[in-house]
Parts: structure tokens; C-alpha cells; sequence
């Protein structure tokens, strides 16, 4: 009973694609294809003719039409009955047969070293603009949720900010330069590795709350006082422009440092009037 169905459902398919392909077969079996996308090997039959095709780590043989063909990692054949407006084959090779008919070809192999170089080069910037915006999508994320979660007790830092950010910025290097030279001596001990791992995660914690007082200066600068009332949209706006400048090249790193390191003077000083607060508040009268 299930094969009686089965033949009787490869019919009517059959009978479905005979009456549909009923004009085309009286113009020499051409199978017109708008686009294919392939991940096997692939090949283009003497009449038939496709749009575009993509092969994936295979090769492609071709005896009839097509009109734009791209090939990554696998070879193309062009026999002689091929009629191609466009090739382009990334990472293998193109063999051409006396009479194929192609009318542009790009081929790039890694065998070559400047395809190579240029191939390794193009996703390397690839990959470092991908991670550029992913870490500043982040960083744009973090430094509002600590501004808005410090929103109380923000005003002291970003007064002393305001008052002098060339104090802030010298704070921050003699910090930094003192971690770093307390987290080099640990590190000379096997013992003292997870305390310069530690020294440093604290560093690193300190100077990115610094940046969010930093960050909501800018954008009291940028923005205004009285359009940026509230502190997570000037911290908004003032980390947009920090992530957003740092993207050119030097100069925008240069200002990341500069801004790091007004950021661990801001933590610093913040954290020192609060252990001279705290003595005040414990001294007996």
C-alpha cells in the first residue's frame, strides 16, 4: 500500500513538471536557475544555464551559461561550451579550456603572496573592527550602569573633577606607575602571582569607575549641564564620544589614555577623602 502511494505521488510530481516545463522543452532543454547556493561539487550541463551560483569548499565544472560565479576554496572548471559573464575564485584554480567564453575573472590564491597578504590583512581589519565595536558597545553599556548606580554619590568625584582634571590625570599616573611596579615585585614570587593578579583586577575595577565620573564630565562639557540633568544621559553622551573618538587611529588612544587616567586619579582621591572621612568620623571629641 505505501509503495502504491509513492508511485502514485513520483507521478503526479512527474506529470506536475512536464506540463510546467512543457514550453521550455521545445528550446533545447535550457533550465533557466535565478540563483544556487552549493556546498558539493557542482556541475553546469551543456544547455542549461543558471543566474548566479556560490560553491563552498568544492569544485565547479561548467559547460553552460552563467551569469556571476563565485568559488571559495575550490577550483573552477570552464569547458569549452562555457558562456560566464563573471568568475571569481578565492583559494583554488581557474582552468580555462579554447573556447570558454568569460568575460571577467578574479582569481586569488594563497599561494600568491600578495593575494595572500591581502586576503590575511582584509579579515584581520575585519576582525579588530568587529571587536573594536563590540568592546565599545560594551563599554558604552557599563560606564552608564555605574554612573546611574553611583548617581547619589557622584557629585564629590565629579566636583573635584571639575575643579582640577590636570590633578586628576597626574593622580592617575603616579597610581599606575606605583601598581605597576608593586604588581612587577609580587609577580617575582610564585606566591605573590595571585596577589599581583589581584592588585591588578582592583586596578582595573578602580579605573573603570574612574572613567564612568570621566565619562559623565565629557558629556556635561559636550551636552551641556542643563541638558544632561540626570547623570546616566550625560554619561551617555560623554562615553559615546570617548568610544567614538578613540576609533582614529592614535590620537583616539592617546585620549583613551589620558581619560583612563584621569579616571584612576578620580578613583584614588575619591577613596583618600573617604579614609580621611571616615578618621574624622571615628576621632573622639
Amino acid at each position: 500500500m505505501k509503495r502504491a502511494k509513492r508511485w502514485l505521488l513520483a507521478a503526479a510530481l512527474c506529470g506536475l513538471s512536464l506540463l510546467t516545463a512543457a514550453p521550455v522543452v521545445a528550446q533545447a532543454s535550457v533550465v533557466a536557475n535565478q540563483g544556487l547556493i552549493r556546498t558539493s561539487a557542482t556541475d553546469v550541463l551543456p544547455g542549461q544555464s543558471v543566474g548566479d551560483i556560490i560553491v563552498v569548499g568544492h569544485d565547479l565544472t561548467i559547460a553552460g551559461a552563467a551569469d556571476h560565479v563565485l568559488v571559495v576554496n575550490g577550483n573552477v572548471d570552464l569547458l569549452p561550451t562555457a558562456h560566464v559573464d563573471t568568475v571569481i575564485d578565492l583559494g583554488g584554480e581557474v582552468r580555462t579550456l579554447p573556447g570558454a567564453t568569460v568575460h571577467k575573472l578574479l582569481h586569488a590564491t594563497l599561494g600568491n603572496p600578495f593575494w595572500s597578504g591581502a586576503i590575511v590583512a582584509s579579515l584581520g581589519a575585519l576582525v579588530a573592527w568587529m571587536g573594536l565595536l563590540v568592546a565599545g558597545v560594551i563599554l558604552t553599556a557599563l560606564l552608564t550602569v555605574i554612573a546611574a548606580a553611583l548617581r547619589e554619590s557622584i557629585a564629590v568625584p565629579l566636583a573635584e573633577l571639575e575643579k582640577s582634571a590636570r590633578r586628576a590625570g597626574l593622580s592617575g599616573v603616579f597610581v599606575t606607575l606605583a601598581v605597576l611596579a608593586l604588581s612587577g615585585l609580587l609577580a617575582a614570587t610564585l606566591v605573590g602571582i595571585p596577589v599581583a593578579v589581584a592588585c591588578l583586577a582592583l586596578y582595573a575595577i578602580g579605573a573603570t569607575v574612574g572613567l564612568s565620573v570621566v565619562s559623565v564630565w565629557l558629556g556635561r562639557m559636550i551636552v551641556g549641564r542643563d541638558r544632561a540633568q540626570e547623570v546616566w544621559k550625560a554619561a551617555l553622551a560623554g562615553v559615546s564620544f570617548m568610544v567614538a573618538f578613540s576609533s582614529i587611529p592614535i590620537i583616539g588612544q592617546i585620549l583613551f589614555l589620558v581619560l583612563w587616567l584621569a579616571g584612576v586619579g578620580v578613583t584614588a582621591e575619591w577613596l583618600w577623602r573617604w579614609r580621611h572621612r571616615r578618621k574624622a568620623d571615628r576621632a573622639p571629641t
